[in-house]
């Protein structure tokens, strides 16, 4: 098990990312050791039905899971290949120094169809060379890494991790008082990105989440991967119904690793809660499901009784939330909830011989002020 220090680094390989789920990590798996005890978690399986950033896979994995995650954006597949599948490649000074310098190649994909609006020149190049570096690595998983570390530089690129057009080239136009006070000091911190020593601190960050366990990863969709996945507990953090899409906030991520924009996700719907059935009746033979789940169109209850009627027992605690602070309104603020939900089978192995009354399932008021049920 890892400790604070470390878990915070090894966080920090992460790329920012819309809804991460890094600070709810602990309490996702202190309520998982209460039906299903830490000391049985080595050598179970843990299937992360949205890998999405990548935080829970790689906590699993530091916690003795062995991890199966998929997802059908390619933005989370290389973190997860980088990450959760890789245990033992990282990248070297070397590796970063070759990226970083200096080169006389024809301008590539990103820097024809993203430079200015998106990137400066230097960051664009620097894309386009991380990109080329990882087509012609013969190793999957630095490959990966390169390709990660070409994400966290696209992001950090932009306020909030918000990889919009129309502001960074003022950077370069000397329109800089056009750029809000707020915004101005990210931009120019973002212009050391692709110096040598800044990309060697983030590439020793990303190599801080490379460790030993055992990872899988595979692209596709959840409904077609659920039936035949063997697993103990999965974990359910599907895009929350009524909310910003990640296809919308990750275009022109998804542009540059996919070569197009992604459909929005069925799940991003207002009636999206209602995918929610397919998933659990998928998942009918996995013993602890949990859920993560905001509420801007579905309530607490009616996620527990969606659990209930595959005959499982359930715990629900609500907890404030601001995915992004920033651009929230004061309502949202105040108003904004996430929910997580457990819901396990007892008659199902490894449950079925444990005591039944290792949660109390009696409403009370959690330490963080949020509701349990």
């Amino acid at each position: 098990m890892m400790r604070g220090r470390k878990k915070l680094s090894m966080m920090g390989a992460l790329p920012p990312y819309l809804g991460g789920k890094r600070r709810l990590c602990p309490l996702i798996f202190r309520e998982i050791d209460r039906v299903l005890p830490r000391r049985l978690w080595p050598g179970l399986m843990f299937l992360d039905a949205f890998l999405g950033g990548g935080s829970v896979s790689l906590y699993a994995k530091s916690q003795g899971f062995d991890v199966v995650a998929t997802d059908i954006a390619e933005r989370s597949i290389i973190v997860g290949e980088a990450l959760i599948a890789n245990s033992r490649v990282k990248l070297g000074k070397e590796d970063v120094l070759r990226l970083a310098a200096p080169n006389d190649h024809p301008p590539g994909r990103v820097e024809r169809n993203y430079v200015p609006l998106v990137f400066t020149r230097n960051q664009g190049r620097f894309l386009d060379r991380a990109l080329q570096t990882a087509v012609v690595t013969s190793d999957p998983a630095k490959a990966a890494l390169y390709r990660l570390l070409a994400i966290r530089v696209a992001l950090l690129a932009h306020p909030m991790s918000q990889v919009r057009p129309g502001t960074i080239h003022r950077l370069e136009t000397g329109e800089v008082e056009r750029i809000t006070s707020s915004c101005l000091y990210h931009y120019v911190d973002g212009l050391r990105l692709t110096h040598p020593d800044k990309l060697w601190e983030l590439a020793q960050q990303i190599n801080a989440g490379v460790f030993q366990g055992r990872g899988d990863v595979h692209r596709g969709s959840v409904l077609d991967v659920l039936p035949n996945s063997i697993a103990d507990v999965v974990y359910f953090d599907p895009p929350y119904p009524g909310v910003m899409s990640y296809e919308k906030e990750y275009r022109i991520i998804d542009e540059i690793f996919e070569g197009k924009a992604r459909r929005t996700s069925p799940f991003t719907a207002k009636d999206g809660a209602g995918m929610l059935d397919a998933l659990f009746e998928r998942a009918a033979h996995i013993p602890v499901w949990v859920l993560s789940l905001g509420n801007a169109v579905v309530s607490i209850e009616e996620l527990e009784a969606k659990m209930a009627k595959h005959e499982r027992r359930t715990k629900a605690i609500a907890l404030k939330y601001q995915h992004l602070p920033a651009v929230a309104t004061a309502e949202k603020k105040r108003e904004n909830r996430e929910f997580l939900v457990l819901g396990w089978d007892p008659s199902q192995a490894p449950l079925r011989h444990l005591s039944t009354n290792r949660t109390d399932s009696r409403a009370r008021v959690g330490g963080d002020g949020s509701t349990v049920h």
